[in-house]
């Protein structure tokens, strides 16, 4: 079994007992109806339905390093399933790793100088729900040659950019407009200013994205896009280079994603630059973004959201209570029709309704619907209504700082055997 399948198959049990503290936080009649559910067997038969695959979407990493090998700036790529354009998505290297010790914070950037190319990916991995096909950790000279296609960006900076070589410090970047060079907007992405907190050079590698995308406009005259195979996707690119023509052969979107430094001292003593991150957020940009590379890492339903709601705060509040819940989230669409008044809940088994039932705690008040058409991997389509926003107000609420993925990593009451859920 590969290092990556293991990896799998533990955080899926480890994710089981998660599943079962999280059950604790909800009334003794839910989670005795929970049980008797999943113990019924009048519900074994699925309904047969018209379904649809979800389109591949090939994903990466790309990851910039300075001249010490430190991880300067961090970024997961999903192309689109037209295999042209796609969506850059920027992590703070220094986000807190589920799953440590109270007390003992470490850093994505450290997963890597520690562990390798290998245990990034799988941080990644792990805290968006994902699996990512290709990852690239590169210093300036490599990465200047993977954007290189963009040619010159105009990127402004709030103020100059800085970076310290041995004991010594210079400007890379001045405050302001700049005109640059691929290599110059890479020493960006590689420059780390050891007196700075993350928190203030994340947003240089923003604007230098943005800069980027702008140059890229509708797609570059000569990028090639990936192969799209009629019916299932586009196919992933051989290597990093052949992924970045890609990208650069379409329109670029950006999503820098939140993240706030954690300066409480019981869970920071050290005052290490690290950063807490919303779950919510960070599995519903990944399952708007590239659904297919989404994990199932909970043995309960996996669901859909639709959201009719323009305010994004609404959807991410929705994932990340479905997290809480032990649940997976593999697709999340805004969608653009009038909000129903009350949340509806489409299922194709009776088993899947009756898993769901206990959703309410979290929810509000929810209608259920048999479903007419199933996506394939996808267990119930939940369409969010104007009762989950009253919800929002007046209902239960999940622990802020209770992140899903600790739950899952400090489970123990995750059985030891191997076995298929």
């Amino acid at each position: 079994m590969s290092t990556l399948k293991q990896r799998r198959r533990r955080q899926t049990w480890a994710a089981f007992g998660a599943g079962i503290l999280v059950l604790t936080l909800l009334p003794v009649s839910v989670v005795v109806a929970w049980r008797a559910i999943r113990d019924s067997k009048a519900a074994e038969e699925v309904v047969a339905l018209p379904s649809r695959e979800l389109p591949t979407i090939p994903t990466a990493i790309l990851a910039v390093t300075d001249e010490q090998n430190f991880l300067t700036s961090l970024n997961i790529i999903a192309l689109t399933p037209e295999g042209a354009g796609g969506t850059v998505m920027i992590l703070p290297v220094g986000l807190m790793v589920p799953g440590q010790p109270v007390g003992q914070p470490k850093r994505i950037a450290d997963v890597y100088g520690s562990d390798g190319v290998d245990a990034l990916r799988s941080a990644v991995e792990s805290v968006t729900n994902s699996q990512i096909d290709l990852i690239s950790v590169n210093g300036v000279d490599v990465t200047a040659e993977l954007i290189a296609r963009v040619g010159t960006t105009t990127p402004t900076y709030a103020a100059d950019v800085t970076d310290t070589e041995t004991d010594e410090t210079r400007v890379v970047a001045t405050a302001g407009i700049n005109e640059f060079s691929p290599i110059q907007a890479a020493q960006v992405l590689a420059a780390r200013d050891v007196a700075q907190v993350e928190s203030t050079r994340i947003p240089n590698v923003k604007a230098t994205w943005d800069a980027i995308a702008a140059s890229i406009g509708a797609g570059i005259i000569g990028a090639i896009p990936a192969a799209v195979v009629p019916d299932v996707g586009a196919q992933t690119p051989v290597d990093m280079p052949t992924f970045m023509s890609a990208l650069f052969a379409g329109p670029i979107k950006l999503w820098q994603f939140a993240s706030e430094r954690v300066n409480d001292a019981e869970r920071n003593p050290q005052d290490i630059d690290v950063y807490g991150f919303n779950a919510g957020e960070l599995v519903m940009v990944m399952a708007s973004v590239a659904p297919s590379a989404m994990v199932a890492v909970f043995p309960t339903l996996s669901v859909q959201i639709d959201s009719p709601y323009a305010d994004i705060a609404v959807t991410q509040d929705a994932t990340f209570r479905m997290l809480y819940m032990g649940t997976n989230v593999i697709l999340v669409r805004q969608v653009t029709s009038t909000p129903l008044p009350v949340t509806v809940i489409k299922y194709s088994d009776e088993m899947d309704r009756a898993i769901a039932e206990p959703l309410t705690t979290m929810f509000g008040e929810i209608v259920f619907e048999k479903a007419t058409e199933r996506v394939e991997g996808i267990d119930v389509q939940v369409i969010l209504g104007d009762s989950f926003v009253n919800f929002l107000a007046t209902g239960a609420k999940p622990d802020p700082n209770v992140n899903p993925e600790d739950l899952a990593a400090n489970a123990s009451d995750a059985p030891t055997t191997e076995t298929t859920p």
